[in-house]
């Protein structure tokens, strides 16, 4: 079947679009192809619109970060591979904002060529998030952007490609470019990003507002003059029935029971599945793997959990400190810097800071007012330097915790540097390090140099600062794992890991056009942090919030998934018990941690076998009650 025209920007002697639509299938390979030329990576979190999303693509839209490259490094890269290369210097432009090459589909000219648009963004997170409104949905990106300005306006502000900033005033509001707050502004509190996914979301969202129809009134005037339908709520009576078998299935039957099937069927040595839940921020809660890989997510999960057995040391306590702060001294030459961990990664530019101005010059090249960011670093450079041996060669990565002795309250200090409020008793031996300084960091790993993996914080000596408090990592001297609940788990993998992976398998995902159904039961995992866990109405719940979640043909996709075969109902059910079971083993080692080593926020088991982390995030008194 011949491609519908592709992208406009390049014209053939005719006049004619020189450039056609490109598969789906063939996207992965052409992006490739632009990554060998450029010498820089596009991961998929860099790949806008429709781009690899849809079964075609009009062009190829890449965000870049212009902390990586400039448009004029990536310019200059492209007039040296058309020369080099004997091609047409037409064949990239740089339009407006914008640069385009005229891209060889699969890097190969006889398959055609299509459009590749490099968008460029002082902060990529905002830009990623803000072009990539039509995922799941009936709906354009950019209609899910006039939807969220209609929202917007009704409260005096104004969402679009830089942020979100006042009406009034024209600035930037606070963490204007952080799609989390701007949601949580828009639909209210306890709302993040993927509330804003598309349309539809927004509209379920929307459902019991009671100023829904004031906050719409633009975007009705909108729909109206593009002959647009709102979107359809409604759910089919099938789909509806079906979800509540499924809850009396759950409810009645129990999903505990699965974890006592006989031992019969044999172990699945490596998952399909490996990775299908996605990529996530961070280190993982260790209950999670099972939907981040499936059955190897169980086993990942146990042999980390053996592994901090063995050996307790790998266990560290987890601080929620910000800004994170990398300082250390350069291997060649022993001279001394102060950085962040966007800096640490720089491409495109020297992000180790040498000096408190090289560092003002880093901060101010970023969006936002950074006075306040600028002047603590110059504060902490002298500070770091001082305590660093000049003998040390690599960089130390750690957490700010305070910039002053935090205040004493009810006989603790108590300081809250991010989204967790310490309470620290005053007569600890902690409290005792507290109250004797000014500055604390929570110094927990280290690199040999740039670009060399992560390990753990050890050989350090550091020198004594007067006022200044370098928290190394706290570890429990002693675990132990309960075998009952990891016989259930081994026995779960024994008779349901077949099936988990059956589930999980990304093909089957993707032709069910569901490939996020693992990512979509983390994201309802989410929902409940800071509330008591309930097994018992976890995956009846989980299939009432899809409902609210997902487009109704998206939510009837997974509802026929399940269906046929019958046996990924009892997958599903599964990964929710391996869930439960792989929390309980973390809170009991949770438990044991804590009671060395009282205080903490959680524990990151950083392993041979990998790393996890350790919180109690379904406790609503407990320092994590945010995810």
């Amino acid at each position: 079947m011949k491609l519908l025209e592709g992208g406009n920007v390049f014209k053939d002697a005719a006049g004619k679009p020189a450039t056609q639509r490109i598969n789906q299938a063939d996207v992965p390979a052409t992006i490739r192809w632009v990554e060998g030329v450029l010498g820089m990576q596009f991961p998929q979190d860099r790949w806008l619109g429709s781009t690899g999303r849809a079964a075609t693509s009009g062009d190829l839209d890449l965000a870049v970060d212009l902390q990586d490259a400039t448009k004029d490094q990536i310019a200059a890269a492209l007039t040296q591979y058309v020369q080099k290369n004997g091609q047409d210097p037409r064949d990239w432009v740089r339009k407006g904002g914008e640069v385009h090459l005229k891209t060889p589909i699969a890097g190969n000219a006889r398959n055609g060529f299509v459009q590749t648009d490099f968008m460029f963004f002082d902060n990529v997170e905002w830009g990623t998030f803000f072009y990539a409104g039509g995922t799941d949905s009936a709906y354009k990106g950019m209609v899910r952007n006039v939807l969220m300005s209609s929202l917007a306006k009704h409260l005096g502000l104004r969402v679009g490609a830089n942020g979100m900033f006042s009406r009034t005033t024209n600035q930037l509001v606070r963490d204007g470019l952080d799609p989390d707050y701007v949601a949580q502004i828009l639909l209210g509190a306890g709302r993040d990003r993927d509330d804003l996914k598309n349309v539809e979301i927004i509209y379920q969202n929307l459902a019991r507002d009671p100023e829904r129809d004031a906050k719409l009134k633009d975007f009705r005037e909108y729909l109206a003059r593009e002959g647009l339908a709102e979107p359809d709520q409604a759910v089919q009576e099938s789909d509806v029935n079906f979800l509540a078998r499924l809850r009396n299935r759950i409810v009645n039957q129990g999903m505990m029971p699965l974890v006592e099937a006989p031992d019969t069927v044999q172990m699945i040595a490596e998952a399909e599945a490996a990775g299908v839940g996605g990529r996530a921020k961070g280190i993982e809660h260790l209950e999670d793997l099972v939907f981040r890989r499936g059955t190897q997510g169980i086993q990942d999960a146990l042999t980390i959990v053996q592994q901090a057995i063995e050996q307790p040391s790998t266990v560290t306590a987890k601080w929620d400190g910000k800004p994170a702060v990398i300082f250390g001294r350069k291997p060649a030459t022993g001279e001394f810097v102060l950085t962040d961990g966007s800096g640490f990664e720089a491409k495109g530019y020297d992000g180790l800071a040498t000096s408190p101005r090289m560092m003002a010059d880093i901060q101010s090249r970023r969006s936002g007012d950074r006075t306040e960011l600028i002047q603590l670093y110059a504060q902490l450079f002298p500070v770091l330097e001082a305590a660093l041996p000049a003998g040390f060669r690599g960089y130390v990565k750690g957490d700010l915790l305070y910039m002053d002795t935090p205040p004493e309250v009810s006989g603790n200090y108590v300081f809250r540097p991010n989204t967790i409020e310490y309470k620290i008793p005053v007569r600890s031996a902690l409290g005792q390090r507290i109250g004797a300084s000014k500055i604390g960091v929570a110094i927990h790993s280290m690199y040999s140099d740039m670009g060399e993996p992560r390990q753990p914080l050890r050989g350090v000596s550091f020198n004594p600062v007067p006022g200044l408090m370098l928290e190394r990592p706290a570890t429990p001297k002693q675990l132990e794992v309960e075998p009952a609940l990891v016989k259930q788990l081994k026995a779960l993998v024994r008779s349901e890991g077949a099936a988990i992976n059956t589930l999980f398998n990304p093909a089957e995902l993707r032709a069910n056009k569901i490939t996020d159904l693992a990512k979509l039961a983390v994201d309802f995992i989410n929902t409940k942090v800071g509330a008591p866990l309930n097994p018992a109405t976890l995956l009846p719940e989980f299939g009432d919030w899809l409902q609210t979640r997902v487009t109704p043909q998206k939510f009837r996709n997974i509802v026929e998934y399940l269906q046929s075969p019958t046996s990924n109902t009892a997958a599903l059910a599964a990964a929710f018990t391996a869930f439960i079971l792989l929390h309980d083993l973390k809170m009991d080692l949770l438990r044991q941690a804590d009671a060395q080593h009282p205080g903490q926020e959680g524990w990151v088991m950083a392993t041979p076998a990998g790393y996890a982390k350790a919180v109690n995030r379904f406790d609503p008194n407990a320092f994590a009650a945010q995810n």
